[in-house]
């Protein structure tokens, strides 16, 4: 602004000496004078025009680098009647509008990929250049079972959860199996994406959990169904055998008569137990799929809970029920939510008895939470992720069905769930 005024100035300087020498050296001749002053005057206004005009395409462009400086895309200009003046604004409208366009449409572009990662079911955590995290998803945030809020701003390796600290020691590139909580089995991959010249780190988390479970299930079916085909129908001819020959207890030698029909007795019933085995092992894999309803939680705890009193009170365990005030509503199939619970209970009275533990059955709300903790022997770690396994038991005359059918029955109500022993306790936990 100063220099223009120092143009304007200079040329008024300049035609005002111009006009003085011509009124000196022309007074005696009054038409070379009105001349040379008519042109005088003409030369002053041409400049001062031209001075103008350079004046308003200078102003024009230091206002559109203001509006550039500030992005400001949602102001166009109109034309100020200047030949130069408007060409540079026309340039400026249409640059303008090419920016907003890109700008829409790169804003249209990252709210749909912001919507994508939030609605993904596969876990996504960004992190910026010093591994700090920057953006969790839901299910990143589900899957670590810490909020996103606790999670931002924050390093992996400074969480004490076996999936963070999984986690904090991928290497770039490389995909690894997390297990968690006995039965929980998450695909994790650290990758990364060039971001203004640097390589910025991202992990991918992918649950893997049912079809894992669904491809061990269709494995062992197959194997159940020929065993409990083959075997029943073995035991069956034997055990109809083993009848008759009993039923002709008065042809057996009079001093062996009695040792004979107890041999032929506990044939039948050792028979008639496998049997029962195989027949239960045949019964999970035929779970029918559940009957799906709106169902209280504190009824389905209570009404367990009341069955297994007995056993509780038997054995010398302590068992506290802790119901949320209001009564969470969960979709759900009562009956097999109740034979699962009913296996959970059991499982956590066996731990707590001759431990002097005791144990605690919780419901909370927002979201819906079933918690059954007991602080009994707890579960030792190189059988923890063997826990869920089909016909997997540590019990010396166990079966290994009880928590495979807990786990089926959960995995189709389509729950998560995990199993651990921390601080003391083991703590079964539902989430519905």
């Amino acid at each position: 602004m100063i220099s223009r005024k120092y143009i304007l100035l200079w040329l008024l300087v300049i035609h005002l000496l111009m006009a003085a020498i011509c009124a000196f050296a022309f007074h005696d001749h009054l038409i070379r004078l009105l001349c040379t002053e008519l042109f005088v005057a003409v030369s002053a206004g041409i400049s001062i025009w031209a001075w103008y005009s350079l004046s308003k395409s200078a102003k024009v462009s230091a206002f559109c680098l203001d509006m550039i400086n500030e992005q400001d895309f949602s102001s166009l200009l109109r034309h100020v009647g200047y030949p130069e003046a408007d060409r540079m604004i026309d340039v400026y409208n249409r640059m303008i509008a090419e920016l907003r366009e890109q700008r829409l449409l790169v804003r249209g572009n990252n709210e749909f990929l912001d919507l994508l990662v939030e609605a993904s079911p596969m876990g996504v955590i960004i992190m910026d250049f010093d591994l700090l995290i920057t953006l969790v998803n839901p299910a990143a945030a589900k899957f670590l079972q810490i909020s996103a809020a606790e999670l931002s701003g924050r390093r992996l390796k400074e969480f004490d959860s076996i999936m963070a600290k999984a986690l904090s020691g991928l290497t770039e590139g490389a995909s690894k199996l997390v297990e968690t909580g006995g039965v929980n089995r998450y695909r994790c991959t650290l990758l990364s994406f060039v971001d203004r010249g640097f390589r910025r780190p991202f992990i991918l988390i992918e649950e893997l959990t049912h079809e894992l479970i669904t491809a061990e299930k269709l494995a062992s079916e197959k194997v159940i169904r020929t065993m409990s085909h083959e075997v029943n129908n073995t035991l069956s001819s034997i055990n109809s055998n083993l009848s008759v020959l009993l039923g002709l207890e008065d042809c057996f030698p009079a001093g062996l008569r009695p040792d004979i029909v107890r041999a032929l007795q506990v044939s039948i019933e050792r028979s008639e137990h496998l049997c029962s085995l195989v027949s239960a092992f045949a019964d999970v894999v035929k779970l029918p799929e559940p009957a799906l309803l709106p169902v209280e939680l504190n009824v389905i705890v209570q009404n367990t809970v009341n069955l297994m009193q007995g056993r509780f009170v038997d054995e010398g365990v302590n068992c506290t029920v802790q119901l949320c005030a209001i009564s969470p509503v969960i979709i759900a199939d009562a009956v097999q939510m109740e034979q699962a619970l009913i296996n959970i209970l059991k499982n956590a009275l066996e731990a707590s008895v001759g431990t002097g533990g005791e144990v605690t059955v919780t419901t909370t709300g927002n979201p819906a939470t079933l918690t059954v903790r007991d602080t009994g022997s707890g579960i030792r770690e190189e059988i923890r992720n063997k826990i869920f396994t089909p016909f997997f038991s540590t019990k010396p005359e166990g079966q290994g069905i009880g928590l495979m059918m807990v786990c089926e029955i959960l995995l189709n109500h389509k729950v998560s769930f995990d199993l651990e022993t921390k601080n003391g306790y083991t703590e079964f936990r539902i989430v519905f």
